[in-house]
C-alpha cells in the first residue's frame, strides 16, 4: 500500500480528502476493504505525525475514522490484544497481502515501537512470512513517522538501492509540504 505519504496532505476527516483517498486507492485496490485499509494507514500516520496519539493508543485513534468493514473489525480485535507477539497475531489472523490481514497486522506491529527497535520490528514482521514486502513497508512507514528519519538505523538507509535519489525525492516532498502548510 503506497498511501502513507498522502497522510501529510490529506485529512481523512474531510469528506473531499476521503474521496481523494478512495480514488487513489482504487488505482490498485478495487474494493471497499482496500479503501478502508488505506484510510486506516493514512489515519495511523497522521495520528503519529501530528501528535494525536502514541504507540500504546494509536489503534484506538484509528478506529473511529473507519467505516464498518472487515478491516475495522480486525483492527478492533487486535486492539484488545496487548501481550501477543507479531508472530502470534500472524499465525492467528494471517499475514498475506489481503488487506484484511496486512493492514491490521502492520498496525499491530507498529504499535510495539515503544518496546522494540525499528529494525527488530521489521525483522519480526518479515519473519512471519506472507506478503513480507507489503507488511514491512506499511509497518516501516508508520513507525518511521513516529520515530523520525534520524532514528532509522544508518545501515538500513544506506543499504537502499539509489539512496541518493530517494533522499532527494524525500527532501523535495518535505519542501512541498513546508510550502503548503
Amino acid at each position: 500500500m503506497r498511501i502513507a505519504p498522502l497522510a501529510f496532505c490529506l485529512d481523512p476527516k474531510d469528506d473531499e480528502d476521503r474521496r481523494l483517498i478512495r480514488d487513489v486507492c482504487r488505482i490498485t485496490h478495487h474494493n471497499e476493504e482496500g479503501y478502508v485499509g488505506a484510510l486506516a494507514v493514512v489515519t495511523a500516520v497522521r495520528s503519529f505525525a501530528f501528535g494525536h496519539s502514541g504507540p500504546s493508543d494509536f489503534l484506538e485513534a484509528v478506529l473511529p475514522n473507519l467505516p464498518d468493514s472487515r478491516v475495522t473489525d480486525r483492527i478492533s480485535k487486535l486492539n484488545s490484544l496487548h501481550d501477543a507477539t507479531v508472530a502470534d497475531v500472524a499465525a492467528q489472523f494471517g499475514s498475506s497481502g489481503y488487506v484484511v490481514e496486512s493492514v491490521p497486522l502492520s498496525l499491530y506491529a507498529a504499535r510495539s515501537i515503544d518496546r522494540y527497535r525499528f529494525d527488530e520490528i521489521l525483522r519480526m514482521i518479515i519473519e512471519v512470512g506472507g506478503d513480507t514486502d507489503t507488511n514491512a513497508s506499511m509497518t516501516g512507514q508508520i513507525i518511521g513517522t513516529w520515530i523520525g528519519a534520524s532514528q532509522i538505523p544508518e545501515r538500513l538507509i544506506h543499504s537502499l538501492p539509489n539512496v541518493k535519489n530517494i533522499e532527494r525525492i524525500t527532501n523535495d516532498f518535505a519542501d512541498v509540504l513546508k510550502r503548503n502548510s
